[in-house]
């Protein structure tokens, strides 16, 4: 249903604490261009999600791309992660929403992320943080492809709590009735009126505004190489904004992260074209209203906007080689322009989606060749109604914005919505392949929500509300020449289909299910994609479970149950058939890198109810343990309810070419087949996904017996400028190197590094994230005042209790 609710009401607390903030330097690797990154508190904790730990990646696809809670998509704070990886190469340094209007005083304020000025932040306190969802949770319910209809908690009310971590409606409960979408959702809210915004940026005059941010990622094939986003801009202040533009601003940088300079040899473009996709499952046909013939609503007509850039190769002028991916490689990066707050009668919002404006330009140059700088020159840009006549002239360091407008008026409490999305391919031709997915699960699926099966019929998809006790409005028929005026419309509403009109000229929207017969499918439910049965949660995710999954040359991996609890969404059924272990070995942190990449992983086993060859049974990987849940409704029978079991229900123990101190990545996906509609049998998977911190190194075992003293060793011993566990240096771990000091005793012991001539080094204890004795210890090489040592021999004391056992190490640099 594409409709406009001029007045739709909100209640919302806004919490302002005041906290100063101050600019820290960036690494010599990586791009600075002037923003300021924001310190930890004085624990060391990072007071936004932009470092460790509290760091959001979309890594279930192809695409790795860097979400924040600070108005900021990538990775501008000086640290040596991607922002927007794929295989290997890095490709976005900065991403914002920008927020123009005219205030009461008659002047242009533009509220904006990046790229200077951090002015939307959320509050410091813990609440304001990322959440993480994925599509079939509970609570996460989607109106249209649900028992509940997207009423979760059966109140009567439609996804009215955003995923937050507040109690948005007052009723008690948190978070228990909002809308995931896809295999990995990102949410968070935050201002452009917060005491940290104000600290920030003195001059900064705030619009008032409340901004809701979603990402939503697939990992299916097909639609693993973009990120989708959907902005909410609510009114919260007393002041009526007039004519506003919402826009997006990215600082797109094609190339290896590792070498110099490597933004410098961009080039960019404007992509807009007008594609069909057939759709075999369609059979409907229907009288175009314009050409007045047969169409068959199987060709589906796509419109692409959107504006990319690549690296320029060194064979090319101005290209520069260092930083060239290797074939196949060659990522092509857009941010593409998908939707935003429409108006059928033109009043209050554009009538239909367009972009427009859209500029690249440089940040070396004066605007509006450069930068825009103040408030004046954004709004100005945003504003200006302009679109680029062909690709960039020559390779340099380019961003672009593109912008939606004008919205009339925005009143307090009254909201905007803005859809963009990230999508990568290789070359311009997979570009366009995976725009086009893109646009296809943006554009998503039509779906009975009001019960009505009198409304969106016959090709009308448009309802004329009008809830402004205002002057009547007059509507324009368009899809004839010349358009014919239709009203006066006042206080209507969508219950009666006479209210209901064909707006964009397409008798396919909604599709019917024959000439005669209408299923009442008024309303468009937006990212509709297919999903693989979610992964379960696995021991791997957790500190304290991932110190007791390795072993001595063996990995013992845990997940629970929630793949089998899960309803396709669209099919309304549990299609889960088994799961497929995964493993990483040989991974050595590349730079920039914040885990594996989806061709590092390699499969261990499939387990299901009914093996067929090398497949594993899964009833031989099944423990009982603890019920965390017994009254988990079955989506299928809602009158019947479900076991859901704890981390521990599943095991899968690997010992098959392991070896001690190297570094290794597990995961569980689930997969689901089913026979379709045409008899053939379909599989779908997910894809394997890990970060850094879930990384698994199997250990030597204790020591036993009161021999223990004779069996402590150092591996390696000599250390000769390196090792196989070694790692690619990187800001948390600056040496990358490992010393392992291995057969402990069971029981807790301090070791300590001495030099020679009797200095002492550094001192640490064995236990562990669990609080347990742990036999083996690993030792980064660092003194206790944090810098590296030197070559040389060293003396070591491990003390057990009232035990003490003396050794020596040899390190040559």
């Amino acid at each position: 249903m594409r409709t406009f609710a001029p007045r739709a009401r909100r209640a919302a607390a806004l919490a302002l604490l005041a906290g100063a903030l101050a600019a820290a330097s960036g690494t010599a690797a990586a791009r600075c261009d002037g923003y300021a990154p924001f310190p930890p508190d004085a624990q060391g904790r990072s007071l936004y999600a932009i470092r460790s730990p509290n760091l959001f990646f979309h890594n279930v696809g192809l695409l790795h791309l860097m979400v924040t809670n600070v108005g900021v998509v990538g990775n501008p704070f000086g640290t040596d992660l991607h922002g927007a990886g794929w295989r290997g190469g890095e490709y976005l340094y900065a991403a914002s929403l920008w927020i123009g209007a005219i205030a009461p005083d008659n002047l242009a304020y533009v509220s904006t992320g990046a790229p200077f000025d951090y002015e939307l932040l959320p509050p410091l306190a813990p609440v304001y943080t990322m959440y993480e969802s994925f599509e079939g949770v509970t609570g996460g319910d989607r109106r249209g492809f649900s028992g509940s209809r997207g009423d979760d908690d059966g109140d009567g009310l439609v996804d009215e709590d955003f995923h937050n971590g507040l109690d948005d409606d007052g009723d008690g409960e948190i978070d228990e009735d909002y809308e995931a979408i896809g295999q990995q959702m990102f949410s968070c809210e935050y201002w452009d009126n917060t005491g940290e915004a104000r600290a920030q940026n003195p001059d900064h005059r705030p619009l008032n505004l409340r901004i809701r941010q979603r990402s939503f990622a697939w990992s299916t094939e097909g639609a693993d190489e973009f990120v989708g986003f959907d902005y909410v801009v609510l009114n919260q202040g007393w002041e009526t904004l007039r004519q506003v533009y919402l826009g997006y601003f990215v600082d797109s940088d094609a190339g290896r992260k590792d070498a110099e300079d490597y933004w410098t040899d961009d080039a960019g473009e404007l992509l807009s074209i007008d594609t069909t996709y057939i759709d075999q499952t369609i059979r409907y046909s229907c009288r175009d209203r314009v050409t007045q013939r047969l169409r068959s609503c199987a060709e589906q007509e796509l419109h692409i906007d959107i504006a990319f850039m690549h690296d320029t190769p060194g064979s090319q002028t101005g290209g520069k080689s260092a930083d060239d991916m290797p074939p196949g490689a060659d990522g092509y990066f857009g941010g593409m322009f998908l939707g935003h707050t429409t108006d059928p009668f033109g009043e209050r919002a554009p009538e239909r989606v367009e972009i427009h404006t859209c500029a690249f330009f440089s940040g070396n140059g004066t605007y509006p060749d450069g930068d825009p700088r103040s408030d004046y020159q954004r709004y100005d840009l945003l504003s200006r109604g302009t679109r680029p006549r062909g690709p960039t002239s020559q390779p340099a360091d380019y961003r672009y914005l593109f912008s939606a407008g004008p919205f009339k008026e925005l009143l307090p409490d009254e909201e905007l919505h803005f859809q963009v999305a990230f999508v990568i391919g290789a070359g311009r031709r997979g570009l366009i392949t995976n725009a086009i997915m893109a646009q296809r699960i943006y554009d998503g699926q039509w779906r009975d929500v009001d019960n009505n099966p009198l409304t969106g019929c016959w090709g009308r998809e448009t309802c004329l509300r009008v809830e402004d006790p205002g002057d009547p409005l007059f509507w324009f028929d368009r899809c004839v020449d010349p358009p014919v005026r239709e009203g006066p419309f006042k206080n209507t509403t969508c219950d009666h289909p006479s209210y209901w009109r064909d707006a964009d000229c397409n008798c396919c929207t909604p599709i019917m299910d024959s000439a005669t017969r209408c299923p009442g499918k008024e309303t468009l439910i937006r990212w509709v994609g297919t999903v693989a049965p979610p992964p379960p949660r696995t021991g791997a995710e957790e500190p304290r479970r991932r110190a007791r999954m390795a072993g001595d040359r063996r990995v013992r991996i845990e997940w629970d149950n929630t793949s089998e609890l899960i309803a396709d969404p669209i099919q309304q059924r549990i299609l889960f058939s088994g799961y497929e272990i995964w493993r990483v070995e040989g991974w050595r942190r590349p730079f920039g890198s914040t885990g594996p990449t989806p061709g590092d992983w390699q499969k261990l086993a499939t387990l299901t109810a009914d093996p067929v060859g090398i497949e594993l049974d899964l009833a031989d990987c099944r423990f009982d343990v603890a019920v965390i849940d017994s009254f988990v409704p079955n989506p299928e029978n809602p009158s019947q309810t479900l076991w859901r079991y704890d981390i521990g229900r599943y095991a899968f123990e690997d010992e098959v070419g392991l070896k001690n101190g190297m570094v290794y990545f597990y995961d569980v996906t689930a997969y689901s087949t089913w026979v379709d509609e045409r008899g053939k049998v379909q599989r779908l998977s997910s894809q394997p996904s890990a970060v850094e911190s879930e990384a698994v190194r199997p250990l030597w075992g204790a020591a036993a017996g009161e021999s223990w003293k004779d069996l402590v060793m150092v591996v390696p011993n000599p250390w000769r400028g390196g090792s196989e566990a070694d790692l690619t240096p990187s800001d948390a771990d600056p040496t990358g190197t490992r010393l392992f000091f291995a057969r402990l005793p069971e029981k807790p012991c301090t070791v300590r590094i001495y030099t020679m001539a009797g200095d002492l080094v550094d001192q640490f204890d064995n236990s562990g994230p669990d609080r347990r004795p742990r036999g083996t210890v690993e030792w980064r090489m660092l003194s206790r005042r944090g810098q590296e040592i030197v070559s040389g021999v060293y003396l070591y004391a491990v003390t057990c209790e009232n035990e003490t056992m003396l050794g020596r190490f040899t390190v040559v640099q």
